[in-house]
């Protein structure tokens, strides 16, 4: 079972996929096009974003630095190297938040 954060994403994806499909259909403006496939391209960055947070698979979990709870999903997350921000040790955490990696298991 998905977490209902991650099904909620899945479906914007779906609609905002069908958008884009439907202007690509369509004679519409370059700039409406360029739009529209950047908020695909988005959506679709937040949707990998969550899976491989919340359901990583198993060659991922090879990446994973640590887990910590997101109080947001109110569930664990797995945090990986990919999703380190800076050389602070700042992780962006799937929901959005920011994890120092000071909160990181020794």
């Amino acid at each position: 079972m998905l977490h209902p954060v991650l099904e909620e994403a899945i479906s914007s994806l779906l609609t905002i996929w069908r958008h884009y499909d439907d202007l690509s259909r369509r004679s519409v403006g370059y700039a409406t096009r360029a739009r529209a496939r950047a908020k695909l391209d988005e959506e679709r960055m937040r949707v990998y974003r969550l899976r491989r947070g919340l359901h990583p698979e198993a060659r991922e979990l090879e990446e994973v630095v640590f887990s910590a709870h997101c109080p947001s999903l109110g569930v664990p997350t797995f945090l990986s190297t990919i999703d380190l921000l800076d050389e602070t040790g700042s992780f962006a955490c799937p929901c959005g938040a920011i994890v120092s990696g000071a909160q990181a298991p020794k």
